[in-house]
């Protein structure tokens, strides 16, 4: 992570930004700090908040369109609501990855999600990154598998990583291998035990945002 202007506070909202120099869509996630300090940036990220995501031009997920036309096909601006039981995104200093914490209706830790990303930049709002594509699953017992392999390479055939880029990637995911066989920060320091503060409200979109399509609205 870069070196930042000022930390945010615990409690303060921010947004966690994913660009791409391919489109001029944006993935922006607002969520609620929870802790900034020399190891990372930890945020909240709160079932039924309003996000930003890019989809497809009838706005389906990206997927729909195949492992290259993900990367490909022409993507519009939607707003939606996060689902769920809520995320922890884990900011590591100058790392290419960050770590995710998902928990199940009892509030208990699901898995981890190693998502593998340029390091984190801040700015005034939050923070942004370029997503890699390339992500890991890590169960609470350690052990782990790479997610969205097809899609790097479907990535790779369409250009939008060079195989250079792609290469790179995967020693990313290498170096989140060790992390992971060590159990190092952020997976030794108990956030499976986190629970958010029942007193923090719903993080809002900044009103400067606007988008093609609203898709947290039933659509007739």
């Amino acid at each position: 992570m870069n070196s930042p202007a000022r930390r945010f506070k615990t409690g303060e909202t921010l947004t966690w930004t994913y660009y791409t120099h391919a489109h001029e869509t944006i993935t922006v996630r607002p969520g609620t700090c929870v802790l900034d300090d020399e190891r990372g940036l930890a945020v909240w990220i709160a079932p039924g908040t309003e996000v930003l995501l890019p989809v497809l031009e009838n706005g389906a997920p990206l997927r729909r369109a195949g492992d290259e036309g993900m990367f490909t096909q022409p993507r519009i601006q939607s707003k939606q609501l996060w689902t769920g039981n809520g995320i922890l995104m884990i900011g590591l200093p100058d790392s290419p990855f960050s770590v995710w914490l998902f928990y199940k209706d009892d509030g208990s830790l699901g898995c981890y999600y190693v998502n593998l990303e340029t390091p984190l930049e801040r700015t005034e709002e939050g923070v942004r990154s370029r997503d890699l594509v390339l992500d890991m699953v890590v169960l609470p017992r350690r052990d782990f598998h790479y997610k969205d392999e097809d899609e790097l390479e479907g990535a790779e055939r369409a250009g939008y990583f060079t195989p250079e880029e792609a290469e790179q990637i995967r020693s990313y995911g290498r170096q989140a291998e060790q992390l992971i066989k060590s159990w190092g920060y952020p997976f030794n320091a108990g956030w499976e035990y986190f629970f958010p503060n029942p007193s923090w409200g719903l993080p809002a979109l900044p009103s400067h945002y606007t988008w093609d399509i609203d898709l947290t609205q039933p659509r007739g």
